[in-house]
């Protein structure tokens, strides 16, 4: 019984310290750069996207992705290293059937080297979708 106790009290004192580490302020910066679809038959059609990112002091994020605007959006979850957002876009990311959707989930990590990890999922709505079109932001820092 003492034995479980100790392991419950390391795993709640674990959990706050990790909890508790801001995330970078490195990430806190305008990102400019292209997004790509990792499916090549998407990709052929779009060809590089141009994006921008901007994260502010808050975290919020707004941007652009193709034709699309990224509204300002705090995240929807957040840990030591990796912020998520769910976004509803204004307008569509490029004209083309395949892309009629308007439900984006960004996933931003942060890295050691200032460098910004980001990924998305372009989808019809936030809960299951099978269509969903998976893709990488490929940007660099602008201030």
């Amino acid at each position: 019984m003492h034995f479980r106790l100790v392991l419950v009290a390391v795993a709640l004192f674990a959990s706050a310290a990790f909890a508790s580490e801001p995330v970078p302020s490195a990430i806190i910066a305008t990102w400019l750069g292209d997004a790509r679809f990792f499916d090549k038959r998407i990709r052929a059609l779009t060809g590089p996207l141009e994006s921008r990112l901007r994260i502010a002091e808050d975290l919020s994020l707004s941007g652009k992705l193709g034709d699309a605007t990224i509204p300002s959006t705090a995240p929807a979850s957040r840990s030591a290293r990796r912020l998520e957002y769910r976004i509803v876009l204004q307008g569509q990311v490029k004209q083309i059937p395949e892309l009629v959707k308007t439900h984006l989930v960004i996933i931003v990590t942060a890295k050691p080297d200032a460098l910004l990890d980001a990924d998305f999922h372009l989808k019809s709505r936030f809960g299951f979708d099978p269509t969903m079109l998976v893709g990488h932001f490929d940007v660099v820092r602008r201030e």
